[in-house]
């Protein structure tokens, strides 16, 4: 058991190394870059996975508390954004925007749990995986919310401090659903 606690964050950490070079090879594809954009390119993808295997540049919070209500606020702040945009026809990013600014209002709620801190983040990062456009209705927006949650669980805190982590969760929730809906389920 003690070490399938020890290979969880080193699968989740392989699984975003994973999603963003799958990012950056999709970029590369669909452009026709120069040679030498893409050998400076190679170079920071280089720097950046060799950066990830000192444990120092990550950033790492040394306190890990693991708080499974979270997936709640995950679900809502996704479903509402999904919501917003595709039955009410709100524009993408302002619902996103709209869930976002209502979710850092429960951050005053007094309630007593600890994770109560983490609700305005939570909701936030499920408004991300709440802004696909997939036609593929709510089942997949929960499906990726729930690996989202699962990521974000495992991994928050890791790069404590850095920006676009939330959006890069969201975006390897979505893929990694994505790649379960279209390659794994029968439907």
């Amino acid at each position: 058991m003690q070490n399938f606690k020890k290979l969880i964050p080193k699968l989740l950490l392989f699984l975003f190394i994973a999603a963003q070079v799958y990012f950056i090879v999709a970029i590369i594809k669909e452009k026709n870059l120069k040679p030498w954009f893409l050998i400076a390119f190679s170079l920071i993808v280089l720097g950046m996975a060799l950066s990830y295997r000192k444990k120092h540049r990550l950033h790492i919070e040394l306190k890990h508390e693991v708080h499974y209500d979270l997936f709640v606020w995950f679900l809502i702040g996704s479903f509402a954004t999904y919501f917003l945009q595709s039955t009410v026809g709100l524009n993408t990013v302002f619902a996103a925007g709209l869930v976002g600014f209502t979710g850092s209002f429960t951050r005053h709620i007094k309630y007593q749990m600890k994770s109560a801190a983490h609700w305005p983040i939570a909701i936030y990062c499920g408004a991300f995986v709440g802004m696909t456009q997939l036609p593929y209705g709510y089942v997949f927006i929960f499906l990726s919310t729930i690996l989202t949650a699962v990521f974000y669980t495992f991994s928050h805190h890791y790069f404590h401090g850095i920006g676009g982590k939330l959006g890069t969760l969201a975006f390897m929730g979505v893929l990694y659903a994505y790649v379960i809906y279209k390659f794994f389920l029968p439907w």
